[in-house]
């Protein structure tokens, strides 16, 4: 009887390390994300505000977890949201070196890249310094101007 109740409170300790992700947050692997599916915001906006909620504009490092947000996303994706989703990658500080915001870490150096064919392309006079995920492009990478107000992505690791 003791062993079981061992078990039974190993297998709590165990459930919620792996289940510990705040409210609102969906886990995959060892990180959380949150959809702010009904908050639209500039990209800077958006990187502040999952700030303030203790999480960073979600980074994308593997074709595993760009598989699950396109699918998170897909399930998500609801009648008033915008096509563009932000995500944590820039140019904004050196014209065409993408980086993370959140690690530093270079996206052209990076062996996982998924951007959408003829992206980054810097169109338009203001160019294009943000990234996000359109929907209509199957949640692919693509660069944006960054005022746009667009739902966004937060992760927390």
């Amino acid at each position: 009887m003791k062993m079981i109740a061992t078990l039974a409170i190993l297998g709590l300790f165990i459930g919620n390390a792996v289940c510990d992700c705040p409210n609102g947050y969906m886990r995959h692997d060892e990180s959380c994300y949150k959809l702010y599916a009904s908050t639209k915001a500039t990209w800077a906006e958006a990187f502040m505000y999952c700030q303030v909620f203790g999480s960073d504009l979600a980074v994308i490092e593997t074709a595993r977890e760009q598989t699950f947000l396109e699918g998170f996303l897909r399930r998500e994706f609801k009648s008033g949201m915008s096509d563009g989703v932000w995500i944590g990658g820039t140019d904004a500080l050196v014209e065409g070196e993408w980086q993370w915001v959140k690690t530093g870490v270079s996206i052209n150096q990076q062996e996982f890249r998924h951007w959408w064919p003829g992206e980054p392309n810097s169109s338009g006079a203001l160019g294009e310094d943000c990234m996000d995920l359109l929907h209509h492009e199957h949640y692919n990478w693509n660069d944006e101007r960054c005022d746009i107000p667009a739902n966004f992505l937060c992760e927390r690791a």
